[in-house]
C-alpha cells in the first residue's frame, strides 16, 4: 500500500503544483484588473456554488468512492458509476434551468441587486458545469487513475487561465469573465474524463444501485452542509459585518492558503481509495501512521514557512490595498490542513457510520458559526481565521477519537503535537524579530526553514521508513 501511495501521491502532487501554480499566476492579474469588492463578489459566488455542490446531488459521488472498489467485476463498477453519473447530469440540468428562470428573483435574494441577474445566470452555469466536472474528475481518482486524474486537471486550469486572460484583458470584462472561463473549462475537460474512463459509463439507470448509493450517501448531506458552514461561515459573516471589501481581502488571504493543498492534495487523492482497497490488511493501520507522519513533516514545514514569508508572498503577489491579508495566511494554512486531516482518521467511514459523520461535522458548524459571530466584530479578519481554526482542530479531533473506536491507528501522538507547539513558537519568534523585507531577513527565514524540517524529521520519521521510501522511488524509476 505504501508503494502505491508514494506513486500516486507523487503524480497527483506534481500536478497540483501545476495547476496551482497557475491559479497562482492568474492572483496579480486578478488584483490589477478586479477590486477589492468585484473580488470579493467573486468570493461569495463561490460560497454560493460549494453549498449548491455539497447538497443537490446528495453526495452520491461519496457513495461511488466507497462502493466502487468492492463491486465484484467489471459491470458491477459501470453500474454504479453510470447510475451516480446520470443521477448528477439530471440533477445539475434541473439547478441550472430554475437558476434560469428565476434568476431575477434569485439576484435579488442572493445579491440584494437585479442588475447583476445576466451575471447570476452565467455563474449558475459555472456552478453547474463545475458540479458534473467534479464528479468525472473523481472517478478517475477512484479508478486509482492518477495520470489521467492530473492530465484532466491540467487541461481544466490552462484552459481556463487562457480563456479568463482573454476575456479580462483583450475584451475588458470584469467578474463574468471567471465564471465563462470555468463554462467553457469545465466543459472540454469533463468530456477528456469521460472519454479516459469511458469503460466505466453507460446509458443506463439502475435503481437498486441507486437506493444503495443514497442510503449511504443522504447523511452525508447533512455533513456536507455543515462541513459548507464550516468552510464559509467566516465569509458569510465578513459580508455581513464588515462588507466586500473586507471580504474579498480575506478570500485572496484563503487563496494564498490553498496553497497548502500543494501538500495535501497528493495525500488525499491517493490515499482514500487505497484505504477503502486495503483496509482489511493486517498492516494497513500502520501503513496509514507512517503515511500521516510524512505529511505531517511537510505540513509543519509548509506552516513554517507561511508564518515566515506572508508578507513577502502577499507584497511580491498583490497590490497594495490587498497587503492587509498577509496577517492570516498562516492561521488559514494550519486551518485548510485541520479541516482535511480527517482522511488519515478512517474508521468512521470504512464502518459506514455517515450519522456520525454528519453530527461530527454539524457540532464544527455550530461551533465554528458561535466563533465567528462573537470574534469577527472585536478582532475583525483576525477573528474570522481564528474561529475557523479553532473548529477545524476540535472536528479533527472527533474524527480521531471516535474513529479508533472503529479502526485503531497507532499514531506517534507525543511527537506530533510537540512538533506543532515548535513550529508556533519558533516561527512566531523569528517573525517578531526580522519582521521587514531585506536580504539579510529572507536568507534568515530561509535558513530557519531548513532548520525545522531537520528537527521536525528527526521527530518524527524513522530512519529504517526513510530508506523504505528511498527504495520505493528507486524502484519506481
Amino acid at each position: 500500500m505504501i508503494k502505491s501511495f508514494i506513486k500516486n501521491s507523487a503524480i497527483y502532487t506534481i500536478s497540483t503544483v501545476l495547476t496551482r501554480g497557475i491559479s497562482i499566476f492568474l492572483i496579480p492579474i486578478y488584483t490589477l484588473y478586479l477590486t477589492p469588492s468585484e473580488y470579493g463578489l467573486i468570493d461569495y459566488f463561490m460560497i454560493l456554488a460549494s453549498i449548491i455542490n455539497l447538497t443537490i446531488a446528495l453526495e452520491i459521488s461519496q457513495a461511488v468512492a466507497r462502493y466502487y472498489q468492492e463491486a465484484k467485476g467489471r459491470q458491477e463498477k459501470k453500474e454504479y458509476v453510470s447510475t451516480a453519473f446520470l443521477f448528477t447530469l439530471v440533477i445539475y440540468l434541473a439547478y441550472y434551468i430554475i437558476s434560469y428562470v428565476f434568476s431575477n428573483n434569485f439576484s435579488e435574494l442572493f445579491l440584494d441587486d437585479t442588475s447583476l441577474e445576466v451575471l447570476f445566470i452565467i455563474a449558475s452555469a459555472a456552478i453547474a458545469t463545475n458540479g458534473i466536472f467534479y464528479f468525472v474528475q473523481n472517478q478517475l481518482k477512484f479508478e486509482i487513475r492518477p495520470k489521467d486524474f492530473a492530465v484532466v486537471s491540467i487541461v481544466n486550469v490552462i484552459i481556463l487561465a487562457i480563456v479568463a486572460i482573454y476575456l479580462l484583458t483583450i475584451l475588458g470584462l470584469k467578474v463574468e469573465s471567471i465564471f465563462i472561463a470555468q463554462i467553457i473549462a469545465n466543459i472540454i475537460a469533463s468530456v477528456l474524463a469521460i472519454y479516459l474512463a469511458r469503460q466505466s459509463y453507460e446509458f443506463k439507470f439502475n435503481y437498486g444501485k441507486f437506493k444503495e448509493m443514497i442510503s449511504f450517501s443522504y447523511p452525508l448531506v447533512l455533513s456536507g452542509i455543515a462541513v459548507f458552514i464550516a468552510m464559509f461561515i467566516d465569509r458569510i459573516a465578513i459580508k455581513q459585518i464588515l462588507g466586500f471589501e473586507e471580504l474579498g481581502i480575506y478570500g485572496l488571504a484563503y487563496r494564498f492558503a490553498a496553497i497548502s493543498g500543494l501538500v495535501m492534495i497528493g495525500f488525499q487523492s491517493s490515499l482514500m481509495p487505497l484505504v477503502y482497497k486495503h483496509y482489511k490488511e493486517k498492516n494497513t493501520p500502520k501503513d496509514i501512521s507512517k503515511i500521516f507522519n510524512i505529511f505531517s513533516l511537510f505540513a509543519l514545514v509548509v506552516v513554517a514557512g507561511s508564518i515566515v514569508f506572508s508578507k513577502e508572498m502577499i507584497v511580491l503577489l498583490t497590490t497594495e490595498v490587498f497587503y492587509g491579508a498577509a496577517s492570516i495566511v498562516s492561521i488559514l494554512v494550519i486551518a485548510t490542513f485541520f479541516s482535511n486531516m480527517y482522511i488519515f482518521a478512517p474508521g468512521i467511514g470504512i464502518a459506514k457510520k455517515t450519522k456520525l459523520i454528519a453530527v461530527i461535522t454539524i457540532f464544527g458548524a455550530i461551533v465554528n458559526t458561535i466563533l465567528n459571530y462573537t470574534l469577527i466584530p472585536i478582532f475583525g479578519l483576525s477573528g474570522a481565521a481564528y474561529a475557523t481554526l479553532i473548529s477545524a482542530i476540535l472536528v479533527f479531533g472527533l474524527y480521531v477519537k471516535l474513529g479508533y473506536k472503529y479502526y485503531p491507528i497507532p499514531y506517534k501522538t507525543k511527537e506530533l503535537i510537540l512538533s506543532f507547539i515548535f513550529i508556533l513558537l519558533s516561527g512566531s519568534f523569528v517573525l517578531n524579530i526580522f519582521d521587514t523585507i531585506t536580504l539579510l531577513s529572507v536568507s534568515v527565514k530561509i535558513v530557519y526553514v531548513l532548520v525545522v524540517l531537520v528537527a521536525v524529521s528527526y521527530m518524527l520519521l524513522e530512519k529504517k521508513d526513510m530508506e523504505k521510501i528511498k527504495f520505493f522511488k528507486k524502484k519506481e524509476i
